[in-house]
């Protein structure tokens, strides 16, 4: 059911809107409009209540990424061994060198005491190199070079982390305790609730003093409580931690939900989030389910939603950007081995939500499908009349969060909205499932704005649309470009955010190295493609936000322009408008002699200093000399890439006004 909600109450991201793991990727702005959120829904609600909130870790608990890319980065695999045939011993080759199938590796640690740990080598995968020369006593690195597969889940490596190193037990525990104790600080919170749908909820409050910055808080449960532990580093601090938590049921879902202020959906896997927030959602027969009653909350502006990369995705219509999002794990939740780790709603039982075969990568796509299908769950929250894609990253990295921008702008058309023609979820024969391709191909008819967004941007929304767009500030520098992404900044001590600071310090984001424009200009990619995008989303534009450099020349009359003139070199083209001609040694006139019309080749390409300008970075951002360009009616760098011609440069006819 859709909603109507006027109220500018719905704040997306695509990282984390909380510090994690003593690392911040939010911007200050953006945190200062949850703060009014805060203060705003508080008034609306007409209640002393404490400033309190809902983060749901669903997604996050479920994390699981295939092969497309790991943790963030592509990953090279690295094998140690004595010799080759111990190599050969464990994995099967063709005469390319190329592994023929998937296989779990052991690794012996012979250093420590750790043992022996499995590593995953996918089929496809290349050798490309070794470290050294065999030689007797010393161990030789192997080194290969992975597929970006974003159907290939790796369920061999996930049945070795859940069942051999606890992992969901671990991991669920780690977040919530963390997140929990984030949020209260950040935010300032009087109290803290969190969910799992696949698990329970905690609920914590503020006690009494402080340790190592963050407020104490105790664990409630069962008009109880205990303290609440500073670190779950001990076997029995994890064990009260899982005691304090309550199972799940219709009632306690919106009992919470009535008792807050804000609700954050934190991001992970999208698929088996969606799928238990539909699952418990359809347990309540006789009332609305939970998430009609966020939409009702939210459009009394009693609630506000927040939410980062799977929680984003999850506040529009559907969830098909979590498609081409691509690291996804799809088949993970239906192994059988998981039952141990979760809680399912009374409408399923282990026979009818698991797989009989663990691990069989078709059988566990299909099952999911089936469960998707049932309970509806390729729908989103629907709070937002819009799809967002988090993570768009136009770095100049091709295996980037995989080849995020370019996926982005596949599936998008010039104006930003959906569009995308072609699939990108397969499962049998690498097809795309008919459900998946009626609901895309309903979608694209829609026409919906798909609001990408970067590492450390956020959006505030209405139902109807954007209403603000927010994005780091870096002191002496300025604001990040939509199409950048932030890197995160180690900040144990929360210095970043003391009191009255509004922008981080000086070099935070800049002295990533990793931290690029994006590769907006190479005809390798023409990341300038996102930038019709932003001007019809109403996103700030590096395009849209200084004219003669050196070597150029205007013919004028009294009244304006006439004619712009630009050097040339032969077989490269005009030079572009912003370029700075470098002086070119020429002590007997060679370079103009009786019929030459341009310079020679090398002439301006050779030197080392004529870059086509700091279009993009934030210390000077020249990007915004495009739009000058373009209503002073000089030839724009931006107008003219085609992939044809050097990057300085563009063809002659364009220099035509």
């Amino acid at each position: 059911m859709k909603m109507s909600n006027n109220n500018n109450n719905v704040l997306v991201s695509s990282a984390f809107l909380i510090p994690y793991n003593d690392k911040m990727v939010t911007a200050h702005s953006t945190r200062q409009r949850v703060m009014d959120m805060l203060r705003n829904t508080k008034k609306s609600k007409k209640e002393e209540e404490k400033s309190s909130m809902i983060i749901d870790i669903t997604a996050t608990t479920w994390n699981w990424d295939t092969y497309a890319i790991v943790a963030g980065n592509p990953v090279p695999i690295k094998l140690k061994f004595d010799k080759k045939e111990e190599l050969d011993q464990h994995l099967m080759f063709d005469e390319k060198k190329v592994v023929q199938k998937s296989t779990l590796v052991p690794q012996l640690h012979r250093d420590n005491d750790d043992g022996v740990s499995m590593v995953w080598v996918p089929k496809g995968s290349i050798l490309k190199e070794c470290s050294a020369e065999e030689r007797e006593g010393e161990l030789v690195e192997y080194i290969f070079e992975a597929p970006i597969d974003p159907n290939d889940d790796r369920l061999e490596h996930y049945e070795q982390c859940v069942v051999d190193a606890n992992m969901l037990y671990k991991q669920r525990a780690a977040l919530a305790h963390a997140c929990m104790r984030s949020m209260v600080r950040f935010y300032k919170l009087d109290r803290i609730v969190c969910w799992d749908l696949s698990w329970g909820i905690w609920e914590a409050e503020v006690d009494d003093g402080e340790e190592d910055g963050y407020p104490k808080m105790k664990l409630l449960k069962n008009n109880d409580s205990v303290p609440f532990p500073t670190s779950l580093d001990k076997d029995d601090d994890v064990s009260t931690f899982y005691d304090c938590c309550q199972p799940i049921s219709s009632e306690l879902l919106a009992k919470s939900l009535k008792s807050v202020l804000g609700y954050y959906l934190v991001g992970g896997n999208t698929y088996t989030m969606s799928l238990f927030h539909h699952m418990w959602d359809q347990q309540e027969k006789e009332g609305k389910g939970h998430m009609q009653l966020l939409r009702d909350l939210l459009s009394k502006n009693e609630l506000f939603y927040m939410g980062h990369s799977a929680g984003a995705i999850m506040s529009g219509p559907n969830i098909l950007t979590a498609t081409f999002k691509g690291i996804d794990a799809f088949s993970v939740v239906t192994q059988p081995y998981n039952a141990p780790f979760m809680k399912l709603p009374p409408s399923e039982s282990a026979e009818t939500f698991f797989t009989e075969d663990k691990n069989n990568l078709v059988q566990s796509r299909t099952q999911m499908l089936k469960l998707m299908k049932k309970y509806d769950a390729w729908k989103g929250y629907h709070v937002v009349e819009a799809m967002t894609f988090p993570h768009y990253d136009a770095r100049p990295r091709f295996a980037s969060f995989p080849q995020s921008a370019e996926t982005y702008l596949r599936a998008t058309d010039d104006r930003g909205n959906f569009e995308q023609v072609s699939a990108s979820l397969f499962v049998e024969n690498r097809e795309e499932p008919q459900d998946v391709t009626t609901l895309r191909e309903e979608t694209n008819s829609k026409q919906l704005p798909c609001y990408p967004i970067a590492n450390g941007h956020a959006l505030l929304l209405s139902y109807k649309g954007l209403k603000e767009a927010l994005s780091p500030e870096e002191e002496f520098s300025g604001l990040l470009h939509w199409d950048c992404y932030m890197p995160y900044v180690p900040d144990q001590d929360y210095k970043q955010f003391v009191d009255g600071r509004t922008s981080y310090t000086m070099g935070s984001i800049t002295k990533d190295k990793d931290t690029m424009p994006g590769d907006r200009t190479l005809t390798t990619y023409n990341g300038a493609r996102i930038f019709s995008r932003l001007n019809f989303l109403g996103l700030p534009n590096p395009n849209r936000d200084i004219p003669i450099a050196n070597g150029h020349a205007l013919l004028l009359s009294y009244k304006g322009l006439k004619e712009a003139l630009s050097p040339e070199e032969e077989f490269s083209g005009l030079l572009h408008w912003d370029c700075y001609m470098p002086y070119v040694p020429d002590q007997d006139y060679k370079q103009f002699v009786d019929g030459r019309t341009s310079y020679t080749m090398g002439s301006i390409t050779k030197d080392k200093d004529t870059m086509p300008g700091d279009r993009t970075l934030t210390t000077y951002n020249g990007a915004r000399i495009f739009s000058r360009l373009n209503f002073l009616g000089l030839p724009n760098p931006n107008r003219d890439i085609d992939g044809s011609h050097h990057p300085l440069f563009h063809s002659s006819e364009k220099n035509q006004l």
